[in-house]
């Protein structure tokens, strides 16, 4: 996929995640969802198992694993249907995929264009504050039209 496609994309996905911002505050239960629902229902454990095909003591362990976060998505499915729910779950960019990109070229800039200001700086030949932002700005661009292919390797490496 080229850039634009891949800007497209993210702008896309954007969009779509927006949606998802109200869920990232939203903090379990302390005993889980799985639990919480289920007594809030009314059922009990061995109810909510029959309905999943699962025995009462698989349940109670399945509810102990949520909270420790150690469940498989297939369990969890199971378990929300058994509940009359539908399972999902997702990613929540903490700021946009654009921004993350443009971060991660930010990164590989400030790095280039240090390398640069040492050698510029030898020759005595250092640019001026507005010329290096500018400078800065134009690097970052070009890293987001034509990442390299380490583009997301860590910087310190």
């Amino acid at each position: 996929m080229d850039s634009w496609n891949r800007k497209v994309a993210r702008e896309h996905l954007d969009k779509k995640l927006t949606l998802l911002k109200n869920f990232a505050s939203l903090e379990p239960p302390p005993q889980g969802w799985m639990r919480t629902i289920r007594e809030a229902l009314g059922m009990s454990s061995s109810q909510l198992g029959k309905r999943a095909g699962l025995d009462q003591s698989r349940i109670s362990r399945l509810e102990k694993a949520e909270t420790c976060g150690n469940l498989k998505l297939s369990s969890l499915k199971k378990i929300a249907k058994a509940l009359g729910m539908k399972f999902v779950y997702g990613f929540v960019p903490r700021q946009t995929l654009e921004k993350e990109v443009r971060t991660q070229a930010r990164v590989i800039a400030l790095k280039r264009l240090q390398k640069l200001s040492t050698t510029m700086g030898l020759e005595k030949q250092g640019l001026p504050d507005e010329e290096q932002k500018k400078a800065l700005e134009t690097m970052i661009e070009k890293i987001m039209i034509a990442p390299p292919k380490d583009f997301w390797n860590d910087p310190h490496e």
